[in-house]
Order: C-alpha cells, then sequence, then structure tokens
C-alpha cells in the first residue's frame, strides 16, 4: 500500500513544469541577494524532491519502454539540470542564512541593525529556519569564548544573565513553531534551585509552658481524667492478677496477702479521682429536640430523644443547651 506522504509527494506533469519553473526562478533571485529571498512556498525542498522523483520515473519509464532514445536523453539532460540549479540554490540559501545570522548577532555595538531586514519564517522552510538558528547558536557560541562583550564595552562588564526560580517557564515554551518567538530560541537564563528551610525549634522554657496550660483548663481536666482512669484500670487488672492465689501458696501466704495494706499509689490515684469527679460539676437538662447521631460525653455516647432528662457536665450542658438542642431541668 502507498501511504499518504508518498501520495503528497508525487506530482503530475503540470505541477512538475510548474516547481522547475519556480526552481529556476528562485535561483536568479537569489544569485545577487546577500539575505536569503522568500520561498514561493514553505515546503520548497520537499516538492523539488518530489520533481526529481518525477524526472526519473519518466525516465525510467522511457527507457523501459523504448530504450535509450532521444526522449530518454531530455529526460537525462533535465535530470543532471534540475539537479544542478538545487545544489547552487542550496549553495546561495545556506550562506545567505548564515550571512544573516551572523550579521544579526555579531553587529557592531550601539549600530542601528535596521539595514539587516527580518526573516518572515513563515515564507521560508523550516529545514532553513532550523539551520539559521543553528548558526546563531555558534556565533553565540565564539562571542562568549572570545569574551566579545569585554572586548567591546570594555573590562570588568559582564553581560547580565538573569536568574528566576525552579519551574520558571519562558514565553518559547508556549510557542509551536521551531525558535520561539524570536526564531532564536529562548535566551539564556540561571535557574535558582529551591534551597531547604532549617526548620527553627522553639525552646519554650517553665513559665511559657505554665501559661499555655492555663490558657486552656477543660483540655487540662480532659487530660487529668484520662490519665486517672488509665491508672485505675492498670491497678484494677494488678489486684486481679495479684488477688488470684497460687497452686503453690501457703496458708500462711493467703493470710499474709489479704492483710495486706493500699499501695500508697493507689491511694493516690483513688484520691485524685475523688477530688476530680468532686470539681466536675453537673446540670441537669430535658432533650427538646431528637438527634439521628449520638453525641460523645466523658461516659460514652449518648442518644438524645425528646423528653429524656440527663445530667451532664457543666460545659457539655451548655453546649447543647446554646444550640437549642436541649433546655436546663433543675429539680
Amino acid at each position: 500500500m502507498v501511504d499518504d506522504a508518498d501520495k503528497t509527494r508525487r506530482l503530475d506533469s503540470s505541477k512538475a513544469k510548474s516547481m522547475e519553473e519556480e526552481l529556476y526562478a528562485t535561483l536568479r533571485q537569489q544569485v545577487e541577494r546577500l539575505h536569503p529571498v522568500q520561498l514561493p512556498m514553505t515546503d520548497f525542498w520537499q516538492r523539488s524532491g518530489a520533481l526529481l522523483d518525477h524526472i526519473e520515473g519518466e525516465l525510467n519509464s522511457a527507457v523501459k519502454n523504448e530504450g535509450h532514445t532521444l526522449r530518454s536523453h531530455t529526460a537525462s539532460r533535465r535530470q543532471a539540470n534540475v539537479r544542478r540549479v538545487m545544489t547552487e540554490l542550496a549553495r546561495k540559501r545556506l550562506v545567505s542564512m548564515l550571512n544573516h545570522a551572523v550579521s544579526s548577532t555579531l553587529g557592531p555595538e550601539g549600530e542601528a541593525s535596521s539595514a539587516i531586514p527580518a526573516i518572515d519564517w513563515n515564507r521560508h522552510d523550516p529545514a532553513e529556519q532550523k539551520f539559521h538558528n543553528q548558526c546563531v547558536r555558534l556565533v553565540e557560541s565564539f562571542m562568549a569564548d572570545v569574551n566579545w562583550s569585554e572586548m567591546q564595552k570594555g573590562a570588568g562588564v559582564a553581560r547580565s544573565i538573569p536568574k528566576l526560580p525552579s519551574g520558571t517557564k519562558q514565553l518559547d515554551a508556549f510557542v509551536e513553531k521551531p525558535g520561539g518567538l524570536t526564531g532564536r530560541g529562548p535566551p539564556p537564563v540561571d535557574i535558582l534551585m529551591a534551597e531547604e528551610k532549617e526548620i527553627e525549634i522553639h525552646e519554650m522554657d517553665e513559665e511559657e509552658r505554665i501559661s499555655q496550660i492555663e490558657a486552656y483548663p477543660e483540655m487540662m481536666e480532659m487530660a487529668n481524667q484520662q490519665i486517672v482512669e488509665e491508672k485505675v484500670e492498670t491497678i484494677i487488672e494488678e489486684k486481679e492478677i495479684a488477688s488470684a492465689p497460687k497452686k503453690s501458696m501457703t496458708l500462711d501466704d493467703l493470710i499474709q496477702t489479704g492483710s495486706n495494706k493500699i499501695n500508697p499509689i493507689e491511694e493516690e490515684v483513688v484520691l485524685q479521682e475523688e477530688s476530680i469527679s468532686q470539681t466536675i460539676e453537673l446540670l441537669r437538662i430535658r432533650i427538646i429536640e431528637s438527634s439521628d447521631e449520638p453525641i460523645m460525653t466523658s461516659d460514652g455516647e449518648l442518644n438524645l430523644e425528646v423528653g429524656d432528662v440527663h445530667q451532664l457536665d457543666q460545659v457539655m450542658a451548655n453546649y447543647l443547651i446554646n444550640s437549642g438542642v436541649a433546655e436546663a431541668a433543675p429539680l
């Protein structure tokens, strides 16, 4: 099967003749010019290759059908002339591209470059634009190697290269055509790498800690209550383990175990629990609006149904009253 690229590359006799005339006309225009002239179409060199394919096809067909006759000699001479014209035109245009790149990049300092015409890349072949951009980069590399800016402006004057943070995109990144906005590629920039910031550890003295603790007394009460509950559970577990009689214990050991007094740590925990329970004041409320989801209290989950009466700590009770879910119901 013949792909679409081969179909578009093929030329008929009339298009081949027209392309041949454009080839000779472009060479006549370019001979006396220092800068590249505009091409009749952007895919000029691709069509020139299609022209040579067409001429070679005619030559092969003539030799195959008629042998080496006047027609085949004419086609062979035409092919040689087209190849010679294409070579001369390519040489002239590449030299003009190099001349334009050098003149526009390596111009005299302080002198206007209005005499150098700008290239409209919409009227030139993309391969020529790629060659021009590479020439510009080579000229800029030469200028950097010989310190061109220092020679022209004096010692101590260096070319300033902007410094941009990491992740910054230049405008050429949003332009699809090769060469970007200017056709010469993006300007050189220095990308700054993100610096890792050291974490500052703020050391708090004892007074600051006490002030922060006193700022939220209800949080401290809840924390103390959790600590006391954990200690009580631990002591109960230890009591159960200690109270379980072992098979190897004698009667005297059992009597001695039963006569032991409460550990001072256990007594302290019990006293703390009693003091906390005494400091927490309960408030009696009545539920006036039901809720589908239960709420969390210090005693666990609590379902809210209309008409139910509960005794809760003042913080939770006031919250429900202010929310319109409950009302105070003192005895």
